[in-house]
């Protein structure tokens, strides 16, 4: 190779790497971004759910929504799945609602192509003071008209507070 084709090839390669290095601080920001508003979609649903504020929950999920619970209870495990329109009928029917507040902790998110979250955490269910039970939260969660939307939110439940 002369000498003039080495220096245009390592121009190139210098061009190359101020394109990327210029790139990636606006691709970082949007993904951080929306690392915070998938967490946030959640925090919001946990928060109205808590509130028992039920006319405002159709609008967190996107159509066709799914519900998972995996719970323990006297040393046994089950589940239930049902669709976030059964969902939100079982919680109207509910005689004697209950609000709680659902803080999370070790919270995980993973977006891939700005357009799907993976949200997990540890959570507990506090009401009037006392953790009443804890459990893992999955979300997933789509960007529906830029907003970010509930797909699926499974949990597993255990009674009480959790081991120390």
């Amino acid at each position: 190779m002369s000498r003039g084709a080495t220096r245009r090839a390592w121009i190139r390669i210098a061009a190359a790497l101020v394109a990327a290095v210029a790139v990636y601080p606006a691709t970082a920001t949007a993904q951080f971004a929306d690392h915070q508003a998938a967490r946030a979609a959640v925090e919001r649903f946990l928060d109205v759910l808590g509130n028992r504020q039920l006319d405002q929950l159709p609008a967190l999920f996107a159509p066709k929504a799914t519900m998972v619970v995996v719970r323990q209870r006297d040393g046994q495990w089950s589940h239930t799945t049902s669709t976030v329109d059964e969902f939100l009928a079982s919680l109207k029917a509910q005689a004697t609602p209950t609000l709680f507040k659902e803080p999370l902790t070790n919270v995980t998110v993973q977006v891939e192509d700005g357009h799907l979250a993976f949200v997990r955490a540890d959570f507990t269910v506090v009401v009037e003071g006392v953790v009443r039970s804890h459990g893992v939260d999955y979300f997933t969660l789509v960007k529906d008209g830029g907003a970010w939307k509930l797909l699926n939110a499974s949990y597993t439940s255990k009674n009480g507070a959790p081991p120390k």
